[in-house]
Parts: C-alpha cells; structure tokens; sequence
C-alpha cells in the first residue's frame, strides 16, 4: 500500500474521523482508523461502535492495500508538520509517512479486525435532504437542551420527526425544551427517531470544517441495523438509534400567555453577567426575574455572600410578574440564539418561561421555572 496527499487534505479529514475515537482498553482495534484504497481513491473510516465516520479524500494511489493506524497519534503528527506533500508507504506491518524533513513510523493492526461500517447507495433508504444551512442552526438551538447524563437515554437524543413538508428538531433535558422546525422538500416518509445529540453535534463539526460547494446533506435510515447515515459531501456520518418513549412534548408547550416581553438579547445578557456573580454560587443558579412596568429586574441572594441586581428596558405587554429560573439555564439560551430580537412569554410562577425570535415561528424555547 502506498499512496500521497497535500498535509492540508489529510490534515483536515484525519481530524475529522479522529475526533470519535475511543481508547478503549479491550477493543484495541478502535483506537485505530483504517485506510482501504478502492479504485485509485483512498478511504478512510472511524468507529466507537456508536458512531461510525467514512469519508473519500483525494490523494494519489500508487499501491492499492488496506491497514489500520493509531488514529490520536497520526492526527497528532500530520496536524504538526508543515503545508506539503505527505508520502505514505506500509511495508510489512509499520506504516511509514514522511515529508521533506519529517517521517514516523506507526505500528498497525490488520483490517479484518476493523467492524464493518454500513454504507447506503444515492437514494436507497434516503429520507429527506436538509439544507446544510437550516442544518447548523437547528443544531445550535436545540442540542444544548438535550441531556448530559445517561440516567434516560431518550433525554441524551435529538427527536426528529418528519411531516409532510417540514422536519422539527426536539430536544428537552426535563427541565427545559428546544425546538426548530425546518421546511424540506415534502417528503412521502412521516417518521419520528431519536438521535444521539452527539451525533447531531459531529455532524455540525463536519459541515463546519469542509470548504464545500455542496449545500445539503442527505439523511437515510438503515432500518435492519437500527441506524441512521448522514451525508454530506464525500463523508458519512452513521449513528445508532436510540429507543425508547420520547416524552410528549406537544401538550407542554403553552398555547397563550399572560405577559409578553419584547427584548433586546445582548441587554439580557448583560444583566444575567452582572446577576451570575452572585446566582453561581446558590443552589441551582436560581435568580429572580421582576417583570413590571417598562423592564425587567433581575435579582439574586445568597446567605453567605450577599446579593445584586440589575435591571434592562424592553416593551411589557400584559400583567406583571415575580419568577425564578436558573441564571444558567437563561444564558444557555441566550447565548444560543441568533438574533437579537427576542420574546419572551411566561403566565404563571410555577408555569414555563418561553422564549421565541421575533418574527420566526419555527423556534421556541421552554424552560421550567424555580420555586421562589
């Protein structure tokens, strides 16, 4: 096997595949990214049995074979030497890369040992296509919202439900909801899967770091493998679905509203700064939130420390209001908006606090309020 590509290339796409990565003590074989060239092209693929990478990158075959390399290690390298051509040749189980001034050789693992990675043909199980656009910034706004821990697995996934001409995104940790609803080409399909927000977050990396003419990403549904395959490109990005009863989100979410705020995103944001010195060290990050007038007044107390406020002006329609949410949980989603107008809507004290972008009816944010 022996093949060459510019350090860029290869520097990119071995990032890429390298980032899912494990070390996994009794799966050595997952430490390593195998390389197949097919054809005069190379391939490269990665696994934690979870998600599975394969990408096509451009290089110049002049030996066809197949091997695995320690994938941390080769990034690390390749991501240190310099803007040229890389030379790589494996001679018996070492494979070696050099450039003009620099070479390392790699022990290796064979190929067989690699798990097979599911591929899909154009078209066959496709599901939809998502403008790569649309795609990064429903990932933005809803994959905060998703779980950290895996105490209920459907809580760690991204809900995507396909309907007719729209697909939403849906992620919710019990405390809080995201959801951004896309326009797509009608699709015959109507499905709901649940998608690791991991995934979700991989596949926003992917898009962001390839310099690409191509403006959509396919979605396709292995369905004997329980998997879904994202396309973007030359890359495939395969994950696992999650079972189980995604929580009934729709009834939750407040159809009225007893006080609207319309606001300026960076004056909240600022006040929430000024209120964490304080909201950061209570239990929760609690802070209290004083709608009246022609503002809202933040407010936070803690025994041991003292307290602060801070107050900004916006428009107040309907009742005043006296809530509690957690300070870090309103910075989430603040910091994860796009846009500087915002409404936020809420009722009742014990009732969720929403909040949308003006003017956008694909977007909404709940979050669950704190006792006060």
């Amino acid at each position: 096997m022996q093949f060459s590509c510019n350090q860029d290339t290869f520097s990119k796409y071995i990032n890429i595949v390298s980032r899912i990565v494990n070390n996994k003590p009794g799966l050595p074989i997952l430490n390593n990214v195998a390389f197949e060239t097919v054809k005069g092209k190379l391939l490269m693929k990665a696994t934690d049995l979870e998600l599975s990478i394969s990408t096509w990158i451009g290089s110049d075959v002049n030996t066809e074979g197949k091997i695995t390399v320690p994938a941390k290690q080769l990034a690390e390298f390749v991501n240190s030497i310099p803007e040229e051509k890389i030379d790589m040749v494996l001679e018996k189980q070492s494979f070696n890369i050099s450039t003009s001034n620099n070479n390392a050789s790699f022990n290796t693992m064979p190929f067989d040992d690699f798990p097979a990675i599911p591929t899909v043909k154009d078209k066959e199980s496709m599901l939809i296509r998502i403008n790569k656009g649309d795609l990064i910034t429903a990932i933005n706004r809803v994959a905060f919202a998703a779980a950290t821990d895996d105490i209920k697995p459907v809580l760690t996934a991204i809900k995507m439900e396909i309907e007719g001409s729209t697909v939403s995104f849906i992620a919710t940790d019990g405390l809080r909801l995201s959801r951004q609803i896309l326009k797509i080409e009608k699709s015959e399909k109507e499905k709901s899967i649940l998608i690791p927000v991991r995934a979700f977050e991989e596949l926003a990396y992917i898009i962001s770091s390839i310099d690409s003419d191509e403006e959509w990403v396919s979605v396709y549904l292995i369905e004997e493998r329980n998997q879904v395959l994202f396309r973007f490109g030359d890359v495939d990005l395969t994950s696992r679905l999650i079972d189980g009863e995604f929580p009934e989100y729709k009834q939750i979410i407040p159809t009225g509203f007893k006080t609207e705020c319309l606001l300026k995103r960076d004056d909240f944001i600022n006040s929430l700064k000024i209120i964490n010195i304080i909201a950061r060290s209570v239990l929760g990050n609690k802070m209290i939130l004083d709608i009246a007038g022609s503002g809202i007044s933040l407010s936070a107390t803690q025994s041991d420390l003292g307290k602060n406020q801070s107050k900004f002006s916006c428009d107040v329609n309907g009742d005043e209001l006296k809530i509690a949410f957690s300070a870090k949980f309103l910075s989430d989603i603040l910091n994860h908006i796009d846009s500087e107008d915002i409404v936020f809507e809420c009722s009742e004290p014990v009732r969720p606090g929403v909040f949308k972008i003006k003017g956008d009816e694909s977007f909404v944010h709940l979050v669950m309020p704190m006792m006060l």
